[in-house]
């Protein structure tokens, strides 16, 4: 694929970057499953798509909060979010094992299908980028917690069905 302008969803290095931004984010103690990370990572690189994700009654303030997030608009159309979230799964892939190969998320839990945070601890210059740019999207930030913490990842009702990101009929409930 020949690509003229770049796109930070095709970009390893950048799903690196966004892999540690969710880690402290989010809660740097919580295990979440691989799923749901992508989701958020998802959520993290195109916060205007919130928009259209059924919450629950109470957290409908999230699509107006979160959606104002001021990000460069695209340089073209993108394909829909089913789409576009599978296109970016090698790069989520590639950027999380390799941030369990050193261990800033752990390799064991990787391989069972979570992501658990690691004992490798950022350096003093990148932990305080990721801090600068979670506080400048602090209502983004919010947003995915408020996601991590009252939705259930599988079901109906759960993060899967209420995106329409990734198949949720056959889940094990």
């Amino acid at each position: 694929m020949i690509q003229l302008t770049y796109e930070p969803a095709f970009d390893a290095l950048h799903a690196m970057y966004r892999a540690l931004r969710l880690r402290d984010g989010t809660n740097a103690k919580l295990r979440v499953p691989r799923d749901l990370f992508r989701i958020l990572d998802f959520y993290l690189l195109f916060p205007q798509r919130l928009k259209d994700v059924r919450f629950r009654q109470e957290h409908r303030r999230l699509k107006t909060r979160a959606v104002a997030t001021k990000r460069a608009p695209p340089y073209g159309p993108r394909p829909a979010d089913v789409v576009l979230l599978e296109r970016m799964r090698p790069f989520q892939e590639s950027a999380l094992d390799t941030l369990a190969l050193h261990h800033f998320f752990a390799p064991e839990a990787l391989a069972d299908g979570w992501v658990e945070p690691g004992s490798e601890i950022l350096s003093d210059q990148l932990a305080e980028r990721i801090r600068q740019a979670n506080t400048d999207e602090a209502a983004l930030i919010e947003a995915l917690r408020i996601i991590v913490a009252d939705y259930p990842l599988e079901g109906n009702g759960g993060l899967k069905d209420r995106t329409g990101l990734l198949e949720h009929q056959y889940d094990a409930v």
